[in-house]
């Protein structure tokens, strides 16, 4: 079940040597049912589906934190057991420490066992990168959701993880900044190479962000959720009309009665 490095077509004319494959097999964990799955190396996949579809907890298992029934994840080949700092979780809520500033909250996503400065370098670096400069020094209570975000997005890059695990990671910013959001994951995603599985309810996004979407969906009692459809996203010069066609049949999947 080994994965081959691809080039998806957001990531491609780039090294993806720091990405790893992720592997779902025969996984039942929380409402998941007989989910299997690879997600290639350097891959962003989406996976879409309502709030009791199970994306949390799929997330969530493929990070170490929820311990499934049975069938396991891989990462790399390797089994998750518990949490591994070659993951980075980013969940809904932000849960910033309200009192340390943007900055210091980033640096409580180091890995352990960096040395000061090459902690101090990485987060200058994620500072840089999301445009948060201007903002490091702030308290979370001060700052608008989007910088949140933004500070968030960093936080979950600074351990330099090999899988980057995004549960609805802008699904509290509306309208423009929702895009700013989106298109800054996209730049992230150039410069520091990860496999991203991204839990959203949004097809909008899903099509703008990743290379396949998977939509989860629950049975007839609603007790059991599994994988319904798998999509690849072409490229970016689809025409309109097929591209409209691909959203309709996404959202035509995710409102599906069983």
């Amino acid at each position: 079940m080994s994965a081959v490095p691809a080039s998806p077509h957001h990531a491609a004319g780039r090294t993806v040597s720091s990405a790893l494959p992720v592997s779902f097999v025969n996984l039942r964990s929380g409402p998941l049912h007989n989910i299997n799955l690879d997600v290639r190396a350097g891959e962003v996949m989406a996976f879409l589906g309502t709030d009791d579809a199970g994306t949390s907890s799929l997330l969530r298992t493929a990070a170490g934190l929820d311990h499934p029934r049975s069938g396991s994840v891989l990462v790399g080949g390797v089994p998750v057991r518990r949490v591994d700092e070659r993951c980075s979780l980013a969940s809904r809520d932000t849960e910033f420490q309200p009192l340390h500033t943007l900055q210091a909250n980033l640096a409580l996503g180091l890995r352990k066992g960096s040395s000061a400065n090459e902690g101090k370098a990485k987060i200058a670096e994620l500072l840089d990168l999301t445009g948060l400069h201007r903002f490091a020094k702030l308290l979370p209570g001060d700052v608008t959701a989007e910088i949140l975000r933004r500070a968030a997005l960093a936080r979950t890059l600074v351990g330099a993880p090999s899988v980057v695990l995004l549960d609805d990671p802008f699904g509290t910013v509306e309208g423009a900044a929702r895009g700013v959001l989106q298109n800054l994951l996209q730049t992230l995603h150039r410069a520091l190479p990860a496999t991203v599985l991204l839990a959203t309810n949004s097809v909008d996004e899903a099509l703008r962000l990743a290379d396949r979407i998977v939509v989860l969906g629950k049975d007839a009692a609603g007790d059991v959720s599994s994988i319904i459809g798998v999509h690849e996203v072409p490229g970016r010069h689809l025409p309109a009309a097929a591209l409209d066609r691909l959203r309709d049949n996404l959202r035509g999947w995710v409102q599906r009665k069983p």
